[in-house]
């Protein structure tokens, strides 16, 4: 019988980030035994997707359990009171005891944060870079490139979602073979239409994610405020929430747009699949991404997208074929792109469906947790 693989993921919330609980469950099935350290639990969620899961241990990496370890430990107080040195301890304590085979700090940020006690974790270290922290962060935060190199350094093996992402950590990476590229994936029995699509009076538009200026919604704004001067009847639903909530208000009312904008808050998943049936199209107007996971949903629920060329997008959608790209920034090419499928019922139904077939191919749990396994275990062998 083979040998049951310990794996270590650090990460933040759990399990809130629906990628990171999808890549779980499915390495749960082939007898991993998982330890997730995390700066918080969703307990309703972590219910509803592991409930009596025993292949699954949860460590909460917040201040109740650092002061706990810190009473064990009052000698941590005499040597520094920096609370990213002391949760370092903390986290390095808890996977001595653990001793798994393999580390995977699921964001290349949260590796960075505890790069003081890397070199003395004594199992081979994965870091998985996402888009945020290397499209931005990295460029924007001094002192940041340095530390790059050296988190690299340390790396037993580096994660890009995309071959946009590998170009990016490229110039910081001395040892490039350590790099692989394994795409997000999607449920595509989970995010499966249910009911055929079909042509609506009012077309409704739908995006999904955070109110950062990432997202791109200001830019959003304007291309669908060039629908509303045509005359064009919309409806842009956004699902999400976030610190620049109340300058989308302002920017909607100041572009006059109440009538034609909903933004609903946050939403479950399952509340945001039926979201999925109610849409015509769906729309993603962001500024930077990786690849973004609700468009690998969003066309795995048979949705044209209408996107930038942001990132890694264009890896995943093919103009023309399964979804329409515009040039970042270009809110009267996004415009044109949304109103030539609002015109045509035909090419949304066809491009949706060249949509999921693309995810199909591509896109599956199955394939990102075969290419997972392939890496862990050549990393064992080592």
């Amino acid at each position: 019988m083979p040998k049951q693989i310990k794996l270590a993921i650090v990460t933040g919330r759990f399990p809130e980030e629906t990628f990171i609980a999808n890549k779980v469950a499915e390495l749960l099935k082939h007898n991993y035994l998982i330890t997730v350290f995390c700066s918080g639990i969703n307990r309703q969620l972590y219910q509803q997707f592991f409930n009596k899961e025993h292949n699954l241990q949860l460590k909460q990496l917040d201040k109740r359990n650092l002061l706990i370890y810190l009473i064990t430990h009052p000698f941590l107080l005499f040597k520094t009171k920096r609370k990213n040195i002391l949760l370092s301890h903390f986290l390095q304590h808890d996977i001595s005891k653990l001793k798994p085979d393999i580390i995977h700090f699921e964001f290349s940020g949260i590796a960075v944060y505890y790069q003081d006690i890397l070199a003395s974790l004594n199992a081979k270290k994965v870091i998985s870079c996402r888009g945020t922290a290397e499209k931005v962060r990295l460029r924007i935060k001094p002192g940041l490139k340095e530390k790059y190199q050296d988190l690299f350094n340390e790396a037993d093996a580096i994660h890009c979602v995309s071959e946009d992402i590998y170009n990016t950590i490229l110039p910081y990476c001395n040892q490039p073979e350590k790099i692989f590229i394994n795409f997000p994936s999607v449920d595509i029995n989970r995010f499966s239409r249910r009911q055929p699509y079909s042509q609506q009076p009012v077309a409704t538009i739908l995006s999904v994610g955070r109110f950062n200026f990432q997202k791109g919604y200001l830019s959003g704004l304007l291309a669908v405020n060039e629908l509303k001067k045509k005359g064009i009847p919309f409806r842009w639903i956004i699902v999400g929430d976030g610190k620049q909530r109340e300058e989308i208000i302002f920017h909607i009312h100041q572009m006059k747009l109440q009538d034609f904008v909903v933004l609903t808050g946050s939403k479950n998943s399952n509340e945001i699949i039926e979201l999925h049936h109610q849409a015509d199209i769906f729309f993603l107007p962001s500024f930077s991404e990786g690849i973004a996971n609700v468009v690998l949903e969003a066309m795995s629920m048979e949705l044209p997208v209408v996107s930038t060329r942001c990132g890694g997008m264009a890896e995943v959608i093919t103009h023309g074929v399964n979804g329409l790209l515009a040039d970042v920034y270009d809110h009267e090419t996004l415009a044109a792109c949304i109103l030539q499928l609002i015109e045509n019922f035909e090419l949304r139904r066809i491009m949706g469906q060249a949509a999921r077939k693309r995810i199909e191919e591509q896109f599956t749990m199955e394939r990102q947790t075969g290419i997972f396994q392939n890496v862990y275990n050549s990393l064992i062998q080592q």
